[in-house]
């Protein structure tokens, strides 16, 4: 069972996707945070391939856009990344409070700068998440892998109050001066030390966009974390090449965890 959703935060909507087995039992959930100016399917459809491999094993999901990206109404003004925490959390309230799951078990996946938007919902949710994964995870302290950004476009963010970046795959990425105030004045490795659930950490070795090295230090963070590294995977784990097989064993083996472990 699919349904489309329209989630409501304090200045927009949030569209969003409830996949659920079917039957009358309650299930395990997991939240999708997707990366950087992608969208609730994830890029080559990773996300919705996932959903799809998670129902067939019992578990449920919902993922979603933030504001500015996929079917969001909003330009992208109201995509700070606090903003993105909270509309993780606005479908965190969703699971826990629907009929067909079991709020004991609810499980998150981030991609990318998705995995620093769980870091940081998972600062104060650390103790109600059975299980975790981070994709090419992006979650260092402050700026990070985005310093590029910020030499480039955080004086016109400042000048302006918000700066149009160029993505190349979609339409120029609306981005608010608080985004880079906020990415800037968080610590998602920080946050990560709290949780001590389980851990899933995958990432390839041929990612250009956040040096793989950086997997193994969120995968410190936590002493029960598995940490997967696919040799010759970029950040998007191939998926946009002709050869989607690494991609498709990112799927299969996050749906397998994810099961065993919620």
């Amino acid at each position: 069972m699919k349904e489309k959703l329209m989630l409501k935060s304090e200045n927009y909507h949030i569209p969003a996707v409830f996949t659920c087995p079917d039957g009358n039992n309650k299930y395990p959930c997991v939240i999708m945070c997707h990366g950087t100016g992608s969208s609730k399917d994830e890029a080559g459809n990773q996300y919705l391939d996932l959903a799809d491999r998670l129902a067939e094993k019992c578990v449920a999901s919902i993922r979603f856009d933030f504001a500015g990206c996929g079917e969001s109404s909003d330009s992208g003004i109201n995509q700070t990344f606090l903003a993105e925490v909270s509309d993780t959390v606005k479908a965190y309230e969703f699971a826990i409070n629907n009929d067909r799951i079991d709020s004991d078990r609810i499980g998150i996946i981030g991609y990318s700068q998705g995995s620093r938007v769980m870091a940081m919902f998972l600062d104060s949710h650390y103790d109600k998440i059975k299980a975790a994964v981070s994709w090419s995870g992006a979650c260092h302290n402050g700026i990070g892998v985005f310093s590029g950004w910020f030499d480039a476009f955080y004086p016109q963010a400042v000048e302006k109050g918000y700066v149009s970046v160029p993505m190349g795959w979609r339409s120029d990425l609306i981005i608010p001066k608080d985004w880079f105030d906020e990415i800037k004045n968080t610590n998602p490795m920080d946050a990560l030390q709290k949780y001590s659930g389980d851990l899933l950490v995958i990432a390839g070795d041929a990612d250009v966009l956040v040096p793989m090295p950086h997997c193994e230090e969120i995968a410190a963070t936590n002493e029960k974390a598995e940490l997967i590294i696919y040799a010759g995977a970029d950040h998007n784990f191939n998926v946009l090449t002709e050869d989607r097989s690494i991609s498709d064993n990112v799927i299969e083996t996050t749906a397998q965890w994810l099961a065993q472990h919620l």
